[in-house]
């Protein structure tokens, strides 16, 4: 029997995905569609994923750890720096491929959010992106609130 979940809050969340091997990104959505994610944008390269983030405004990027002539860290990297990242704020995952664990500390001093291991599953997506997005979700929520009263 086949288990059924979805991403806690509103499916209506805008997820950016970099990676540049298409059907590494085709596997991605299909694990997003089944938790119920339909705005899913996708870049290859740096300058794709930071036009996707000024033009679509994401509120979550999940972003393979090799990337062809950069690495995930360096991506992650660039997205920190507030002086050219569009969105230096923005919630990232980084996948990494299995046992390579040592990455982890350097991806956390560029300043990524969480580390999947590579294959990831839909329960872990679902998780980690119920997590980092619950604040945002929050804060929409309150927003509206405030405007309503």
């Amino acid at each position: 029997m086949e288990e059924t979940m979805s991403v806690p809050g509103d499916a209506a969340i805008n997820i950016l995905l970099v990676d540049d091997s298409r059907p590494v990104r085709t596997v991605l959505k299909t694990l997003l569609c089944g938790l119920g994610v339909t705005r899913i944008y996708e870049a290859e390269t740096r300058e794709e994923a930071f036009i996707m983030a000024r033009v679509c405004r994401p509120d979550l990027a999940i972003i393979d750890y090799d990337l062809g002539r950069e690495t995930g860290v360096d991506l992650v990297r660039a997205f920190r720096d507030p002086a050219h990242s569009p969105m230096p704020e923005l919630p990232l995952i980084l996948l990494s491929p299995t046992g390579q664990e040592h990455l982890a500390a350097g991806a956390r001093e560029a300043g990524v959010d969480a580390i999947l291991p590579k294959p990831v599953t839909a329960r872990m997506l679902g998780d980690k992106i119920a997590e980092l997005t619950e604040g945002a979700a929050q804060q929409a929520v309150t927003e509206v609130e405030r405007k309503q009263a």
